[in-house]
Protein backbone atom coordinates (compact mmCIF):
# COMPACT_ATOMS: atom_id res chain seq x y z
CA UNK A 1 0.00 0.00 0.00
CA UNK A 2 1.52 3.25 -0.97
CA UNK A 3 -0.76 5.54 1.71
CA UNK A 4 0.97 6.31 5.12
CA UNK A 5 -1.19 7.28 7.94
CA UNK A 6 -1.21 9.15 11.44
CA UNK A 7 -3.39 8.46 13.96
CA UNK A 8 -3.90 10.82 17.00
CA UNK A 9 -6.75 10.39 19.73
CA UNK A 10 -7.46 13.70 20.84
CA UNK A 11 -10.14 14.62 23.70
CA UNK A 12 -13.15 15.56 21.18
CA UNK A 13 -12.28 13.36 18.06
CA UNK A 14 -9.57 10.75 16.73
CA UNK A 15 -7.46 12.37 13.83
CA UNK A 16 -6.21 10.15 10.67
CA UNK A 17 -3.54 12.14 8.59
CA UNK A 18 -3.25 10.62 4.94
CA UNK A 19 -0.67 11.07 2.76
CA UNK A 20 1.04 9.30 -0.64
CA UNK A 21 -0.50 8.09 -3.56
CA UNK A 22 -4.16 7.00 -3.61
CA UNK A 23 -5.28 3.85 -6.11
CA UNK A 24 -8.88 2.98 -5.25
CA UNK A 25 -7.76 -0.93 -3.78
CA UNK A 26 -5.40 0.80 -1.38
CA UNK A 27 -7.99 3.27 -0.41
CA UNK A 28 -10.48 0.84 0.03
CA UNK A 29 -8.20 -1.59 2.38
CA UNK A 30 -7.59 1.90 4.23
CA UNK A 31 -11.16 2.53 5.15
CA UNK A 32 -11.51 -1.65 6.35
CA UNK A 33 -8.73 -1.97 8.22
CA UNK A 34 -9.13 1.83 10.21
CA UNK A 35 -12.89 0.52 10.70
CA UNK A 36 -11.76 -1.86 12.98
CA UNK A 37 -8.85 -0.19 14.63
CA UNK A 38 -11.72 2.86 15.24
CA UNK A 39 -14.09 0.03 16.96
CA UNK A 40 -11.21 -1.42 19.14
CA UNK A 41 -10.52 2.07 20.41
CA UNK A 42 -14.12 2.99 21.16
CA UNK A 43 -13.54 6.07 18.58
CA UNK A 44 -16.80 7.66 17.98
CA UNK A 45 -15.95 11.33 16.04
CA UNK A 46 -12.90 11.23 13.29
CA UNK A 47 -11.31 13.55 11.50
CA UNK A 48 -9.78 12.17 7.95
CA UNK A 49 -7.53 14.68 6.59
CA UNK A 50 -6.93 13.66 2.87
CA UNK A 51 -5.15 17.25 1.77
CA UNK A 52 -1.72 15.10 1.37
CA UNK A 53 -3.47 12.35 -0.75
CA UNK A 54 -2.61 12.19 -4.65
CA UNK A 55 -5.36 10.69 -6.70
CA UNK A 56 -7.24 10.68 -10.27
CA UNK A 57 -10.57 8.91 -8.50
CA UNK A 58 -13.59 8.93 -10.70
CA UNK A 59 -17.45 9.55 -10.20
CA UNK A 60 -17.38 6.03 -9.65
CA UNK A 61 -14.64 5.53 -7.58
CA UNK A 62 -15.87 8.28 -5.44
CA UNK A 63 -19.32 6.52 -5.18
CA UNK A 64 -17.19 3.36 -4.23
CA UNK A 65 -15.76 4.81 -1.51
CA UNK A 66 -18.96 6.36 0.19
CA UNK A 67 -20.41 2.90 0.11
CA UNK A 68 -17.49 1.77 1.71
CA UNK A 69 -17.38 3.89 4.39
CA UNK A 70 -20.97 3.62 5.09
CA UNK A 71 -20.46 -0.65 5.04
CA UNK A 72 -17.39 -0.10 7.65
CA UNK A 73 -17.92 2.87 9.41
CA UNK A 74 -21.49 3.09 10.85
CA UNK A 75 -20.28 2.92 14.15
CA UNK A 76 -18.76 6.40 14.32
CA UNK A 77 -21.22 9.55 15.77
CA UNK A 78 -19.69 11.85 13.25
CA UNK A 79 -17.09 11.54 10.11
CA UNK A 80 -15.59 14.51 8.71
CA UNK A 81 -13.43 14.25 5.60
CA UNK A 82 -11.11 17.07 4.82
CA UNK A 83 -9.90 17.27 0.78
CA UNK A 84 -8.54 20.23 -1.29
CA UNK A 85 -11.29 22.22 -2.61
CA UNK A 86 -10.21 21.57 -6.47
CA UNK A 87 -11.10 18.07 -5.51
CA UNK A 88 -14.52 18.12 -3.51
CA UNK A 89 -16.94 16.40 -5.12
CA UNK A 90 -19.47 15.60 -2.10
CA UNK A 91 -20.51 12.07 -4.03
CA UNK A 92 -18.85 9.95 -1.42
CA UNK A 93 -20.53 12.04 0.94
CA UNK A 94 -24.33 11.68 -0.44
CA UNK A 95 -23.47 7.74 -0.91
CA UNK A 96 -22.68 7.16 2.83
CA UNK A 97 -24.79 9.52 4.13
CA UNK A 98 -28.11 8.24 2.22
CA UNK A 99 -26.90 4.50 3.57
CA UNK A 100 -26.71 5.89 7.31
CA UNK A 101 -22.94 7.26 7.78
CA UNK A 102 -22.86 10.76 9.52
CA UNK A 103 -20.15 11.82 6.77
CA UNK A 104 -19.19 15.46 5.94
CA UNK A 105 -16.62 16.02 3.49
CA UNK A 106 -14.91 19.61 3.89
CA UNK A 107 -12.39 21.66 2.66
CA UNK A 108 -12.11 23.52 5.61
CA UNK A 109 -9.87 22.22 8.77
CA UNK A 110 -11.90 24.96 11.27
CA UNK A 111 -15.41 24.35 9.86
CA UNK A 112 -14.07 20.19 9.62
CA UNK A 113 -13.79 20.69 13.65
CA UNK A 114 -16.27 22.77 14.53
CA UNK A 115 -18.46 20.26 13.34
CA UNK A 116 -16.83 17.22 14.72
CA UNK A 117 -16.86 19.11 17.95
CA UNK A 118 -20.58 20.60 18.66
CA UNK A 119 -22.63 18.53 20.59
CA UNK A 120 -24.91 16.02 19.17
CA UNK A 121 -28.46 17.54 18.46
CA UNK A 122 -31.12 16.55 20.82
CA UNK A 123 -34.09 13.95 19.49
CA UNK A 124 -36.45 15.25 18.28
CA UNK A 125 -39.80 14.76 20.16
CA UNK A 126 -42.01 12.36 19.16
CA UNK A 127 -40.08 11.70 16.24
Amino acid sequence: MTLQTTIRRLPDFTSVKVSGAAALPDFLAFIAAFAEDSRRHGDRRVLVDLLDVVNEFKFTDHFQIGEAAAKHLKHLERLASLVPENQITRTSEKVAVKQGLQLRVFTSMTEAIRWLSAPAAPPVPGG
